[in-house]
């Protein structure tokens, strides 16, 4: 009776799979003796490339350079200067001198334009008179110029020479003689390029020629006109031409003046330059300080 039961019993198991789809489970052989299969580990994702800007996915690997100080020419942009590294593709390089002038200039702060019109001159002066018997003189010559608004200025001018000239009948000593110089004016200028000007300038000149000895002492005064022209060749050069007219009978009626000055410092040149006059030659050198 007993075994009836079993019989029935798995033959009622095995129609419940068989209708469920199912096949019946028959436990594997040895199964609840051995310890349980430890679970697989979870497959590893794949690694993403960084994102465009991002860090470099070996951080370890790059170099460690200390972060470009505010100001230098590869530090970025800052509240400071916005426009700092905005040159090459967010880099800036340093701008290459182009001449020795600009070079000179840099190395020394900059510096006042040489065609402006503030300035004080002095130097020396040998001034060859045209006068029978009188040898070349030694002086000196000062200038100041004030710049006024707009294109317009103002000049004064001093200049002192004293010589010696040949014995003559009149005389046993060598007669000696002085040449003294002043002019006030004033004018303007005309920018024909940032590095070319027209000037204009009038005043009033007064001479003074003592001699001892002999009778070639006079004094003169009249007005002068003086057209010119200033032109800064480079940086560091600049050259000047013009024709001063004066309405005097025994001074020089007439000079033609050539002059060059050379930047040494920002704000200090070195002049040379000579005037070729009716009643005079002049040979001339000193400085000249901007500000």
């Amino acid at each position: 009776m007993k075994t009836i039961f079993n019989l029935f019993a798995l033959t009622f198991v095995i129609l419940v799979h068989s209708a469920s789809g199912q096949a019946p489970y028959y436990p594997s052989a040895g199964s609840g003796l051995a310890a349980p299969m430890a679970p697989m580990p979870p497959p590893t994702p794949p690694t993403l490339p960084p994102a465009l800007g991002g860090p470099a996915p070996y951080a370890g690997m790059s170099p460690t350079l200390p972060a470009p100080a505010a100001g230098s020419p590869y530090a970025g942009p800052t509240m400071v200067d916005p426009n700092a590294g905005m040159g090459y593709g967010g880099y800036q390089e340093p701008a290459p001198a182009n001449s020795w002038g600009s070079t000179m200039a840099q190395s020394m702060g900059g510096g006042t334009p040489l065609l402006n019109y503030s300035y004080v001159e002095a130097g020396y002066r040998f001034v060859d008179p045209k006068i029978e018997g009188a040898n070349g003189s030694h002086g000196l010559g000062v200038a100041l110029v004030m710049d006024l608004p707009t294109v317009f200025f103002l000049k004064g001018s001093f200049t002192w020479g004293s010589g010696s000239g040949e014995r003559s009948a009149k005389t046993a000593a060598n007669a000696d003689y002085k040449l003294s110089t002043i002019s006030i004016g004033g004018g303007a200028y005309m920018a024909i390029t940032p590095k070319f000007h027209f000037v204009g300038e009038v005043g009033l000149v007064y001479a003074n020629f003592q001699a001892d000895g002999v009778n070639k002492s006079y004094t003169d005064g009249g007005i002068y006109i003086r057209p010119s022209m200033r032109y800064q060749v480079v940086d560091w050069m600049e050259l000047q031409a013009g024709v001063t007219v004066t309405s005097a009978s025994d001074y020089d009626s007439k000079i033609v003046d050539f002059s060059g000055y050379f930047r040494i410092f920002p704000q200090v040149d070195f002049n040379i330059g000579a005037d070729f006059g009716d009643a005079t030659r002049t040979f001339k050198t000193g400085a000249r300080l901007r500000w």
